[in-house]
């Protein structure tokens, strides 16, 4: 019996490597096992790294996560050694070879950032029916790897089943499509009218002026819009002016304004995108007028021709080089010059000077409204003052002429009546000695072709007008009273010629 007991006692008693009794890993017990067998046990019990992994979890989606893939596993052998080194009846823990954070970031950038990437989109403009349509900028997402590389470094090492990762939003570079969008309201915020004011032309009045052309056209923010195009310039938005495409809306009212005027579409254009780029909601067309032709009739010479034309016999010489002014014969067809040619100025708009020749008054009107009347002398009959339709060429507040040796204050030139030589508004006359004449023949023809003005009138007209004012001059004048002194009594010509 003593023989058999000890023999079972050898046969029950652990080997002297064997781990503690109560000795449990991962639920397993190792209690009594040898280091190989614990560790056999182990292997058999805990999931393969292929098996073992985190769910990682975002915006819905889920990826799985095998610790194999980022180099995480169980130490058994360490995990052995743990329980050895451990009192009895304590729960070891499995020890783990943690994962690698290099792989764990770069499993996230490369299988799970590009499923969860949405690119932002940028704010645009669109053009319809002349409005401007807004597409609005909208966040994109992506997946922050900074912050989820921890997150799932700590859920491996903790054994979590899931973990969630961090999104960023991503904003998009161009939020809202300024300036196009500023631009877009000044420029369809309404119509915008091209006027076409012509006074040089149209059904004549009494004194055989024209009373002029006056029209709009109306370009609707559906037309302004096909004028316009859109470009996206990294964070900007741009409405660009595409100047053909104003061209064309200018060349199409071209054929309607009628064939005494004709539209400068090119000078017409510039004004129009002058005003369009200001933030204006008109602009004036600039008009051009062609030229006439007169066939000659009996008892014509081409000064009556210029006369009745009202305009300068020497514009008639320069339209017509090959016709001799002395040798024109009955059925010989000449041109009329434009009327552009007196005309080098743009008009200003709102005034206008009448001078009427009948009457011997210059009668001054800004906007339709009458505001001064002065009494003047204008030409003598052998050098009269032309009727016609004029403008303020220039001014001079002490203009000079050499060939009476006479000071003309507040000159302003009218017209050319030879080529450098003018005829215009002017003070009464001074002489080299100091004297002033013509005070005594306002209100008579008196001068050899300017339109004389008492003391004060002129300078008061001078300040008035601007170059380029309108001046219209009217009717015929009345013959000079043969006991009336004018100018060639009292300043004779010193040299040959007419006019001042």
């Amino acid at each position: 019996m003593v023989v058999f007991a000890g023999a079972a006692w050898l046969m029950l008693r652990p080997p002297a490597d064997a781990i503690a009794r109560g000795i449990t890993v991962a639920g397993v017990d190792v209690g009594g096992l040898t280091p190989a067998e614990a560790a056999a046990a182990l292997a058999r019990a805990l999931p393969a790294p292929d098996v073992a992994d985190v769910t990682l979890t975002a915006a819905g989606l889920e990826w799985r996560l095998p610790w194999d893939n980022v180099g995480q596993q169980y130490d058994i052998a360490a995990t052995v050694q743990a329980a050895a080194d451990a009192e009895r009846n304590t729960a070891v823990p499995p020890v783990v070879v943690p994962a690698d954070p290099a792989r764990v970031t770069a499993f996230l950038e490369k299988e799970v950032a590009p499923v969860l990437a949405i690119a932002p989109t940028d704010a645009t403009l669109t053009l319809i029916n002349g409005a401007a349509v807004e597409s609005p900028a909208q966040v994109g997402r992506r997946l922050d790897v900074a912050a989820s590389a921890p997150r799932v470094l700590a859920a491996l090492a903790a054994g979590d089943a899931a973990v969630e990762l961090a999104l960023a939003e991503v904003p998009p570079q161009r939020p809202a499509p300024e300036p196009a969008r500023a631009q877009a309201a000044t420029w369809l915020s309404g119509p915008f009218v091209l006027v076409v004011d012509d006074p040089l032309t149209g059904p004549l009045d009494e004194n055989e002026l024209p009373t002029g052309y006056y029209t709009e056209f109306t370009a609707a923010p559906a037309d302004i819009a096909h004028w316009l195009t859109v470009s996206e310039e990294g964070a900007a938005v741009r409405l660009h002016v595409d100047f053909q495409a104003v061209r064309a809306w200018v060349a199409g009212v071209a054929p309607q304004v009628g064939a005494e005027r004709q539209l400068d579409v090119e000078a017409t254009l510039t004004n129009l995108l002058a005003a369009f780029y200001a933030g204006e909601r008109r602009a004036f067309a600039r008009v051009t007028h062609p030229t006439g032709s007169y066939t000659i009739q009996p008892g014509d010479t081409l000064s009556l021709i210029a006369y009745d034309h009202q305009m300068p016999m020497w514009q008639f010489k320069r339209a017509n080089p090959d016709v001799d002014p002395g040798a024109i014969d009955v059925g010989q067809v000449i041109t009329i010059p434009s009327v552009d040619v007196l005309f080098p100025h743009p008009l200003i708009p709102g005034k206008r000077i009448d001078v009427d020749l009948f009457q011997q008054q210059v009668r001054v009107f800004e906007n339709s409204a009458q505001i001064y009347t002065f009494t003047v002398s204008t030409g003598i009959s052998r050098t009269p003052t032309i009727a016609g339709q004029f403008q303020i060429l220039f001014k001079e507040p002490d203009a000079f002429a050499k060939r009476w040796r006479l000071d003309m204050p507040y000159f302003m030139g009218v017209y050319e009546e030879d080529e450098g030589f003018y005829n215009g508004f002017h003070e009464l006359p001074i002489t080299h000695y100091g004297t002033r004449l013509s005070a005594g023949v306002l209100g008579y023809p008196a001068s050899f072709g300017c339109i004389i003005l008492d003391v004060g009138d002129a300078e008061t007209l001078f300040h008035w007008a601007d170059v380029g004012t309108l001046v219209h001059i009217i009717g015929y004048a009345p013959g000079t009273p043969s006991w009336q002194q004018t100018l060639a009594d009292l300043a004779p010509l010193e040299g040959t010629g007419a006019g001042e």
